[in-house]
């Protein structure tokens, strides 16, 4: 029996880390036996072999929306005609001022754009939720475990600490930190050990989304991403 292939391609690392915690919850799945993962370069690549299936699975990112089309054309083409699923997960943050809402709208169109001349039917979810513009850091702030919310608490205070600060028009002198910035610092406060110490400290500042320790994948607000990924990849 001929086997699937299904693809999930992203725009960085760290949403390619987290598909791939999610996924190894929901699945049995296990490294594929022909296929090699890498990891460098700014993009990941992960194949696996789900159970008992024996289909294909690529989680890869691909370094940015614009670099998503017809580098992956192949892949593309051989999950649409295999009889496995395409499936697109991006921001849906889009180049707009931030006063103008429906990033997510144009978001999904030019990513549609890309990728019909080589799958006429992908399925397409954006950060941080259905319908909502904003990006996967939003999520991400809605997934630390409560237990560390003192973390986040003492960023706002440095924040705040920052915005006291004027320039000579009455402005903030300084930048206030980033949601980016702000969760890698989460994880790099915490008391890492082993694997996890190296992970993140010495091989690329990985979040550790499958430490519970530190991420609740069970949150309310990943459950559209859950739904989405139990409705297309089975």
């Amino acid at each position: 029996m001929a086997t699937r292939q299904f693809n999930v391609f992203v725009e960085g690392n760290d949403d390619h880390d987290l598909v791939l915690a999610l996924l190894q919850q929901m699945r049995v799945v296990a490294q594929h036996p022909t296929k090699p993962s890498s990891r460098g370069g700014g993009t990941v690549t992960t194949y696996l072999q789900m159970q008992p299936t024996g289909d294909t699975l690529l989680i890869s990112s691909t370094g940015g929306w614009g670099k998503l089309g017809k580098k992956q054309a192949f892949f593309l083409q051989d999950a649409h005609d295999s009889g496995g699923k395409n499936l697109v997960i991006f921001d849906a943050d889009y180049d707009t001022p931030e006063h103008e809402s429906g990033g997510h709208v144009k978001r999904l169109v030019s990513l549609l754009d890309k990728v019909l001349p080589y799958d006429p039917a992908p399925a397409v979810f954006l950060f941080p939720a259905p319908a909502q513009d904003g990006d996967l850091e939003l999520l991400l702030l809605q997934l630390t475990q409560p237990q560390h919310q003192r973390v986040m608490a003492c960023y706002d205070g440095y924040e705040q600490c920052l915005k006291q600060y004027l320039d000579t028009v009455g402005q903030p002198y300084y930048n206030a930190p980033s949601n980016k910035r702000r969760l890698y610092d989460y994880v790099n406060v915490m008391p890492l050990t082993g694997n996890d110490y190296e992970r993140h400290h010495k091989n690329g500042g990985q979040k550790l989304f499958d430490n519970a320790g530190l991420w609740d994948l069970s949150a309310p607000a990943i459950q559209p991403l859950r739904t989405f990924l139990d409705q297309y990849i089975r």
